[in-house]
């Protein structure tokens, strides 16, 4: 029951570091979208919405350094990602990722195309992060609650 309740808490900690990383990916400026995919590899530490998948970092990091900031989010993103880019008339930049099994999708909104996407697939990891608890065996009640 340790490990278990330890594995909450750990996804608790990484779901709130993900939840203040998504607000800094709406509120970046375009300039800033590089920097955010760099933390990002750090904060995920792998490819695909599972963050288990084989990551390039260098491959990313060339990219970055290229320009290529889209491109390095979608190595970020795994060769498998479902996704859609918009870019509406006032610049503003909205992007979708569905996840693997296609049941659900994260939208995001922010001033790039590369910094909306990076935050839908952040959105994307969010979701399978917090729905995880409710896919296992609930907690077993305390002693003291299953004396009665």
């Amino acid at each position: 029951m340790a490990s278990t309740l330890n594995q909450i808490i750990d996804d608790r900690t990484r779901a709130r570091r993900l939840r203040d990383f998504l607000h800094d990916c709406a509120g970046s400026a375009p300039g800033e979208e590089a920097q955010r995919v760099r933390e990002a590899v750090l904060e995920l530490g792998g490819s695909g919405v599972e963050t288990k998948g084989p990551l390039d970092v260098a491959a990313v990091h060339a990219m970055l350094e290229s320009g290529a900031v889209t491109c390095a989010v979608l190595e970020l993103m795994g060769p498998g990602a479902c996704f859609m880019l918009s870019r509406g008339p006032q610049g503003a930049c909205l992007a979708s990722v569905v996840q693997e099994n296609g049941a659900e999708e994260a939208i995001a909104e922010a001033s790039s195309l590369g910094l909306a996407l990076l935050g839908a697939h952040v959105a994307a990891v969010l979701a399978r992060i917090e729905k995880a608890p409710f896919e296992t065996d609930a907690l077993p009640a305390p002693v003291s609650m299953r004396v009665h």
